[in-house]
Parts: C-alpha cells; structure tokens; sequence
C-alpha cells in the first residue's frame, strides 16, 4: 500500500485541492513504452545493445522501488522482460499480454533474438512474445483480467501499416480500496473511445486508473473524450497538473521527439492529479521516457455526487449539464 494516509493530510490535500474533512491517499503510478523490440524506424535499436540491455531490468526494478510505486505499466514490451522484472520484484504480480510477436510479420522474432541472452524465458505458452504488461505491488484479486485485441475503428492514413493494438486489465488492491489498473498501446486505426468503452464494461463501478500510450497528444480532439474535470467530456483525470493544482491538457513530453503520447489517466470521481514528472534513464534504454506520477484518492464514499471535488473547477458544473450520456 502506498503511503496510504488517514485523516486530514495537509500536503495532499493542497495539491488535490479537497475539503478538509475527506480523508485521502496517495497512489504512485508509472507507465512507460519500453520499445523492447525496435521499431522500423530504428529510433530506438541503437539503445538495446547488449551491456544496456543488461541494466534494463536493474534500472527500472530501481526506479519502481525508490518512488514505492504501487501501479507501473508497459507498453512495446517483450515477454523475456517479465521474466527478468520478476527476478527483480519479488513483491510484485505481474500481469501478461501478448498480441503479435516482436518484430511484425514476415520478420524475426526480436523479442527472441534481443534477449534470450538474458533468460530462457522468452516465449509465453500461446508465443506471444509483444505485448504490453502489468506490475501490481498488492497483487490482483476479484475477476479474471482482461485481455483484448484491438479492433480497428478510425480511417488509416494512405500507406498506414496496421499493427496489432491491444489492452490488458486487472483488478487488484491499491491503498485502501480495490480499483481496476489498465495499460494500452493503440495507433491512429484504434480510437481512444474504443479502450475507454471496455474499460467501462469490465470495470463497472470500480476506480479506473488507465495508462498506456495514445500515440496521440493532449490536445487531439480524440481526448477530448477521455479527459473529464471541464477538459473534455469523458470521465477522466489526467496525472499531470500545474504545481497549484489545476488540471490541464498538457506534460512534459514524453518521447525522445518531443512528443507528450503517454497517459495517466483515472476515473474522476475517485482521484484528483497529484503531478507527475518524466524520467531518463542513464543509460536510455528506449525512444521513449518513463512517466511517473501520483494520483490523490478519496475512502470509498457515495458516487451520486460525481466525485470527491465536485464544483472545484468553474467549467466542471457547465460540463455536467451538457455532457453526452
């Protein structure tokens, strides 16, 4: 559990911008697109080189350790990298989905090739070596999780190749209540509304927090149907807030390009952003960057109120009337 804190927590309770007399807690959450198999455009092979790939699991066992965090997720990951993160977490249950095999068709398995050196273990029984994975620091519980393949349901653009997208869910304790964490990788072909609509069905009144990469940046009007909090007309927060507390569309980029496409996203009525930051790791071990962040969290209380801040933001009351259902 988190730093789970009961009763009034002054430093909480400013950045979330909550009442005082709501108890809270914290959730440190991590998502990050580990482009375990290189991509076509090569941006990021020239990081997997051996001695690197040595201090992958190392390093991020470390970065999950020090910031204690609860809920970490991966995205372009290759099986063989659960193998070597169980080494490293002990505490941790890490959760598998496998949707294609490293490298695409018609060429080699990557995912093998890269890092057999490593562990034998480099292949799930169903040899689906790509896919994206899970670490929960309190284990899973409650149904079984959730394992989707993509379909595609937006144009592609002219010469687009389409790739396998895919979402992986999972119900487990985080601090005090028991939430439903989700990680996804989806393309231009697969729309965010699409993830947010099976979320929906597989978590039912459960807290959500969604990660993943949406290849897409925050003020793409696709978001406009996740974000909540007067952002958008979706039921979601996002971690990143200004340092006083409001929320935003926006972050520190999170790719080596410049790009923000990484999300950590949480059902409005159950958390509140408490910030995030992104993080390098020395050596880079990917064309992306780690994504940490901490969500503030309320005691299980009553939904009809729309959540724990309610009329925090001025354009919260305006987006409640005029909200699609």
């Amino acid at each position: 559990m988190g730093a789970y804190a009961a009763g009034v927590v002054i430093v909480a309770l400013v950045v979330a911008g909550l009442p005082a007399a709501v108890d809270t807690y914290r959730v440190n959450v991590l998502t990050y697109n580990v482009c375990a198999a290189g991509n076509r455009a090569g941006t990021c092979v020239r990081d997997l080189t051996p001695q690197r790939r040595k201090t992958w699991a190392g390093q991020i066992s470390a970065l999950i350790k020090s910031r204690d965090v609860d809920v970490a997720s991966f995205t372009e990951m290759c099986y063989a990298q659960v193998s070597l993160l169980r080494r490293e977490l002990p505490g941790y249950h890490l959760v598998w989905y496998g949707y294609a095999k490293g490298g695409g068709p018609g060429r080699e398995d990557r995912c093998r090739t890269l890092w057999r050196d490593l562990t034998p273990e480099t292949t799930p029984p169903d040899g689906k070596t790509f896919g994206v994975a899970l670490a929960l620091k309190n284990g899973t519980e409650g149904p079984p999780p959730l394992r989707r393949l993509l379909h595609v349901d937006h144009p592609a653009a002219p010469g687009e190749r389409i790739h396998p997208r895919g979402l992986l869910c999972a119900t487990g304790r985080v601090g005090p209540r028991r939430s439903v964490c989700c990680v996804t990788h989806i393309s231009g072909t697969e729309t965010p509304r699409q993830v947010t609509g099976l979320v929906a069905k597989y978590a039912g009144k459960s807290p959500v927090i969604l990660t993943g990469d949406f290849n897409r940046e925050p003020g793409d009007d696709q978001l406009t149907g996740v974000y909540g909090m007067g952002l958008g007309d979706g039921g979601y927060i996002e971690v990143d807030a200004r340092p006083d507390g409001i929320a935003r569309r926006g972050g520190e980029p999170t790719t080596r390009g410049g790009r923000k496409i990484d999300y950590i996203f949480a059902t409005e009525a159950d958390y509140r952003p408490g910030g995030a930051e992104v993080i390098r790791t020395d050596p880079e071990l990917s064309d992306h960057l780690a994504l940490a962040g901490t969500l503030i969290g309320t005691q299980p209380r009553p939904r009809r109120d729309d959540g724990p801040w309610r009329g925090s933001y001025p354009a919260y009351a305006r987006r409640r009337r005029d909200r699609r259902r």
